[in-house]
């Protein structure tokens, strides 16, 4: 696709691409906002170098894609409806090495559409975030494995991999209204993006517990398969952050990671999150 407005330029050989030619902090044309989202249904991650953001104007930003997530047993950034602060030392310091492979708010039943993080504060060398491409995974697989993984409904909860955590954080009356707030959500296995048609696979390590109406070691085996297949390095992207970096990304098609390799140094980013219109199918 040709592109008059902003310049785009791949980062890896499946998804991923670098845009330059804009001010994110600047209220943009139709024209570019088009492109720009041509780009994000194409790539599914956009990186951003170089865009210096007031919390009004991420927000801004993230409203051209849909509605923004607003706090719910999370707080957002104070004066704001949707800035979410991820800040290590921090809120997030424990056991964030169990933060593995996810797609933001699974557990929904209307998971995130998209979300836009930007970087303040990061360690130099240190702290990437990973991508995985769900549309290449679920493509890779076997005729036979994606007939067989159509049917199937896959249940994400976000207390699966951090009950001891959540309930350290939380203590027992706050994790009892949050698991009544957020009880688990099933959701396709296989889903079919409503904007581009594309089949993807749509299970993560961090929030997928087991697969519906399975036995407990069938379940077992399906996922771990799953999970490995799809996050093999064909299907990576890599972001190394800078200050004032931005990624966005597509929470129907991709699985992400933070890299968790920086120790006690500080890493502030700001996240948007943006909700979706519809359940998965």
């Amino acid at each position: 696709m040709t592109y008059e407005h902003i310049s785009v330029r791949p980062t890896t050989g499946t998804f991923g691409a670098t845009v330059s030619g804009i001010d994110m902090s600047q209220s943009l044309d139709e024209a570019t906002l088009g492109e720009v989202r041509s780009a994000w249904l194409e790539y599914q991650v956009l990186f951003f170098r170089d865009q210096e953001m007031t919390p009004r104007q991420h927000e801004d930003f993230a409203a051209n894609f849909g509605e923004l997530t607003k706090a719910g047993f999370m707080p957002t950034l104070e004066g704001t409806t949707g800035v979410f602060v991820q800040e290590y030392p921090g809120l997030y310091s424990r056991d964030v090495t169990d933060i593995t492979w996810h797609c933001d708010a699974a557990f929904l039943p209307v998971p995130s559409r998209g979300s836009v993080l930007y970087a303040l504060d990061v360690p130099e060398g240190a702290g990437d975030t990973v991508w995985a491409n769900m549309y290449a995974a679920y493509e890779d697989l076997s005729a036979s494995m994606q007939s067989f993984l159509s049917g199937l409904t896959a249940v994400n909860d976000n207390a699966y991999r951090n009950l001891e955590t959540l309930l350290e954080r939380l203590g027992p009356e706050g994790f009892a209204q949050m698991r009544k707030m957020l009880p688990p959500s099933g959701h396709p296995v296989v889903r079919t993006h409503p904007e581009t048609g594309r089949k993807s696979l749509f299970v993560s390590e961090l929030m997928t517990s087991h697969i519906k109406d399975m036995k407990p070691e069938e379940s077992r085996m399906l996922l771990d398969f799953l999970f490995r297949h799809s996050t093999q390095p064909e299907f990576q992207c890599r972001f190394a952050w800078e200050k004032h970096s931005v990624a966005f990304w597509d929470n129907r098609c991709t699985i992400h990671k933070g890299v968790f390799d920086f120790g006690d140094r500080h890493r502030l980013m700001h996240r948007v999150s943006i909700d979706d219109d519809r359940p998965p199918v």
